[in-house]
């Protein structure tokens, strides 16, 4: 399991930025976040979660960079989220036919 320091680098590197800009959005000095990434300094819950707010995560989507096998398993629940909220559409959509085709039935009575 990484640390919370080298989770920060893994997305700071995905970011494409250095520490300097890093430290700036952050509004921090180049030292303190850098103490960071090195784990020398632990963070506290408000400093991760803006953290996480700069790179668009959830706190839980945080945790998770750099754990190859939880990556995996928060994509496939992701798509299987997905794919059910298109099933239940789909339902929907067949029922509201099939009102639909009651109602001109009844009509025709």
């Amino acid at each position: 399991m990484k640390t919370l320091g080298e989770k920060f680098r893994i997305l700071r590197q995905k970011k494409g930025v250095n520490q300097k800009a890093m430290a700036d959005l952050l509004e921090i000095s180049i030292p303190a976040y850098s103490k960071l990434e090195t784990s020398i300094t632990d963070p506290n819950f408000s400093r991760i979660n803006q953290i996480a707010e700069v790179h668009n995560l959830t706190l839980r989507e945080l945790l998770d960079v750099g754990e190859e096998g939880v990556n995996e398993q928060t994509q496939l629940i992701k798509q299987l989220k997905e794919k059910v909220s298109e099933l239940e559409n789909s339902v929907i959509r067949l029922q509201s036919k099939l009102i639909d085709l009651y109602d001109k039935d009844e009509q025709k009575k």
